[in-house]
């Protein structure tokens, strides 16, 4: 019996003959046959009246008697942004991988995305599927890399078509805290798998993505949650190691999420309200002692989570990273300040003060921090174009 499959030796037979594409990128591959290869009489039947049909319809499918592989992991990209679009790229070498555009579908719909990475190399990356909204169709991973912005959107709510009860993970690679308590909270019984990324990568012109630098992404449980993801975790570390990417297995991800806010929570805030980048902000005494402030702020209140955190060696760390690897650097809070966009306030320091202030901390300069941020948030909203730098 003939049947129909994705396979990762991609194959087009015809009269026995195989053509397989195990090394050629899809992208490229897609491109070669449906320039030329599909043109090639190699690869037209003929019926007994002459008619030309072509036999290979299907991007990457194959034809086959043998023995069967297993079918590749079904992977839905919910915000293919940047990180997004990086991400499914890796994963699509050995996954089935489904992309949700909105902004650049139509760039990705005709053109793909095109890739350019000092780590991976340039590439025209052709998703198996676009889409513009979430599907009504199962998938063995749903993989949110939108802003995490919990007062514009419900993520839980964009996502819910595409997650089976008790089956689809849930993989999060988003900023800031407390990202998974809504997932938890309305998929109970799925699995998470809570990711924190450091990669500089931005998408320059719809589906025009620039990745610079290297990247490195931290795995771990989400403790909160009542599903123990660890089986899933193991297979989706595995895909993206065979992805290329650097990636790194911890047990508690809140850790992880914790320290990211030591840089991001400051850099980020002081950066904003400033309107500096920053290598000014480094070299402006007064920003650095506000940077300093609420950056011993959220070492405490990382260590009043039961976190042990040397405040003086953390600011040092910190610092000396911004130096070596973010100078002239605009965090993305500044960027979407100045594109009129709503900011991750929430989850970066909204979050950590509630949290703080659950424990009993006095955090002035976060609190202050938080509701300047608000406020710059409301204006934007209400009066754009005071803001928007074109």
């Amino acid at each position: 019996m003939v049947r129909l499959s994705t396979l990762r030796s991609h194959s087009v037979m015809y009269n026995h003959n195989i053509i397989t594409a195990n090394n050629i990128p899809r992208s490229r591959m897609y491109r070669n046959l449906t320039s030329s290869a599909l043109k090639s009489p190699s690869f037209l039947s003929h019926n007994n009246h002459n008619k030309i049909q072509p036999l290979f319809l299907s991007r990457f499918r194959s034809y086959t008697t043998e023995s069967m592989a297993p079918p590749a992991p079904r992977i839905l990209t919910v915000g293919t942004g940047a990180i997004g679009s990086i991400y499914s790229w890796r994963l699509s070498k050995y996954a089935h991988v489904t992309t949700v555009c909105r902004s650049n579908y139509d760039a990705v719909r005709r053109d793909g995305l095109k890739i350019e990475s000092k780590k991976f190399g340039e590439e025209i990356f052709v998703p198996n599927e676009v889409v513009k909204s979430v599907p009504e169709e199962p998938f063995d991973y749903v993989m949110v890399t939108m802003k995490a912005l919990p007062d514009v959107y419900s993520v839980a709510d964009i996502i819910a078509p595409a997650v089976t009860k008790g089956k689809t993970t849930i993989v999060l690679i988003q900023n800031g805290l407390g990202v998974e308590d809504p997932i938890v909270e309305r998929f109970p019984d799925n699995p998470i798998v809570s990711i924190v990324a450091y990669i500089g990568t931005s998408q320059i012109a719809p589906g025009h993505i620039k990745m610079v630098g290297d990247e490195s992404l931290i795995v771990g449980n989400y403790l909160s949650s009542p599903v123990n993801a660890d089986p899933q975790i193991d297979s989706f570390v595995d895909l993206l190691n065979k992805g290329g990417c650097t990636v790194n297995r911890v047990n508690d991800i809140d850790q992880v999420r914790w320290q990211k806010l030591f840089w991001n929570g400051t850099f980020s805030a002081v950066c904003t309200v400033a309107r500096m980048n920053t290598t000014e902000v480094l070299n402006c005494p007064e920003a650095m002692t506000t940077v300093k402030k609420l950056m011993r702020e959220f070492i405490e209140s990382a260590n009043a989570m039961g976190y042990e955190y040397n405040a003086e060696e953390q600011i040092e760390i910190m610092l000396e990273r911004t130096r070596v690897t973010a100078m002239d650097y605009k965090p993305s809070m500044l960027l979407d300040f100045e594109r009129g966009q709503p900011m991750e306030i929430s989850v970066i320091l909204g979050t950590p003060l509630r949290r703080a202030k659950a424990k009993g901390m006095k955090v002035p300069n976060l609190e202050m921090m938080h509701d300047i941020l608000v406020s710059i948030q409301k204006t934007i909203k209400q009066f754009p174009e005071r803001f928007r730098i074109q």
